[in-house]
């Protein structure tokens, strides 16, 4: 079974979960880390926890806010192994994309394909969007 663990600094995760229980709904299968929100929050305990908690079938998929964080870092140490992966950059439509495609039959990788894809394609300068299809509009009447 797959896992999704929404990781990041301060209350970021506990944020976009609120928002993607909104447009979702719950999911057991799907859990968060606000690191450093309480004073003497251990970043390496939380992440031991985490995959200790995992049965021997579970695969973890843990997006956390920012490569090169601590919150990816301290997760990093755990890649070795085929049932951890992580994907950095957090955005709410790669979230979505990952957590209605968990229990699908699609492979773990081509689930984290899709979804990065799906995240990037999220990020638009929608001025400049709305600037060009205007031009197109313009040209075609």
């Amino acid at each position: 079974m797959r896992k999704l663990l929404v990781a990041t600094h301060e209350r970021f995760a506990s944020g976009i979960m609120e928002t993607l229980k909104l447009i979702m709904g719950e999911n057991e299968d799907i859990s968060e880390i606000s690191a450093y929100v309480e004073p003497g929050f251990d970043m390496q305990k939380e992440a031991e926890k985490k995959i200790h908690e995992l049965d021997e079938e579970d695969e973890l998929i843990i997006v956390a806010d920012i490569m090169g964080g601590s919150v990816a870092n301290v997760f990093s140490s755990y890649i070795q192994s085929e049932k951890v992966h992580i994907i950095t950059g957090l955005n709410l439509p790669l979230l979505i994309s990952l957590a209605q495609d968990l229990n699908s039959d699609v492979s773990t990788d081509e689930l984290i394909k899709n979804a990065i894809q799906m995240g990037r394609e999220g990020i638009v300068d929608l001025n400049k969007m709305i600037e060009e299809n205007s031009d197109i509009a313009m040209s075609l009447s």
